[in-house]
């Protein structure tokens, strides 16, 4: 694979699930160094998360080249409001400020890869039947690129990238990226967000699908597909295999997580079933 690192954004609701995830990549993906990007805001219910996540990895892969990073590393990171899903989008746009490295493969902790990553096109869900995030999620990457055309391929068909939860990211990319969003609308792309969904004009879901709904990987497919000289062909189906249920750890039965050989501590299980009660 043409890459330089691989990078896995996470949080507690995942905690069990990512050693299921560096497990693929160490069968799947073997011979990159890592780096996990733990999320460390809302942790009333397990404070001492960041340091057992860190920790529980490494008891679980000792010989991996493991750099750790935490989401309050990110400048101004305390201002945003909100739940885990808007941070760690916000995050995925500014990589470039602090991961090494050229290129890297991105990917959610709950993904289990099942055969070696394709990364020569860009996977994506279809759908002819628009849901309302589908909807808010064109209406996002119109608005922020000033894109008549914020499809990959036709408007009759919705292109989800973000229904394959990893890809190949670049720096330069990003940094193209932001200048775009930067010039059109003459400020930063993090202030943008946070001024959007501070007026409630970004949201989590709008059932009506009448307002933009935030989709980082939508984002930045689209404006490499439309904006990039570096463009990846986009096809129809998802270029390898791999699990993903976007559900948390907290729905699981404990003893689904043993019978895939993932140590359960009653310490850990605790901490994730009281933060599962009180997450939003």
């Amino acid at each position: 694979m043409n890459i330089d690192r691989i990078v896995v954004t996470t949080f507690p609701g995942y905690f069990f699930s990512q050693i299921l995830c560096l497990r693929s990549i160490q069968q799947h993906a073997a011979g990159f160094p890592i780096d996990v990007i733990i999320d460390d805001f809302g942790l009333t219910h397990w404070p001492s998360y960041p340091q057992d996540c860190e920790k529980y990895i490494l008891e679980n892969f000792p010989d991996l080249d493991i750099t750790f990073h935490r989401f309050s590393d990110f400048a101004g990171m305390e201002r945003v409001r909100t739940g885990g899903w808007f941070r760690q989008q916000l995050v995925k746009l500014y990589l470039d400020h602090y991961i090494a490295g050229h290129r890297w493969l991105v990917v959610d902790a709950d993904v289990c890869f099942e055969e070696t990553p394709n990364l020569d096109s860009i996977s994506a869900t279809v759908r002819e039947d628009f849901s309302p995030v589908d909807q808010g999620n064109r209406l996002y990457v119109g608005y922020m690129l000033k894109c008549e055309q914020p499809w990959a391929v036709n408007p009759d068909q919705h292109w989800c990238m973000s229904g394959v939860p990893f890809r190949p990211i670049d720096r330069r990319l990003l940094q193209d990226l932001r200048q775009h969003i930067e010039s059109t609308h003459n400020r930063s792309v993090f202030d943008l967000h946070i001024e959007l969904f501070d007026a409630n004009q970004l949201v989590a879901f709008d059932p009506a699908g009448q307002t933009m709904v935030m989709s980082e990987f939508q984002l930045i497919e689209i404006f490499r597909h439309r904006y990039s000289d570096c463009a990846l062909p986009v096809g129809l189906h998802t270029a390898s295999k791999f699990k993903h249920t976007s559900l948390k750890d907290w729905k699981f039965e404990r003893s689904w997580f043993e019978q895939q050989q993932v140590t359960v501590s009653d310490q850990h299980w605790q901490h994730s079933q009281q933060f599962g009660q009180h997450h939003v």
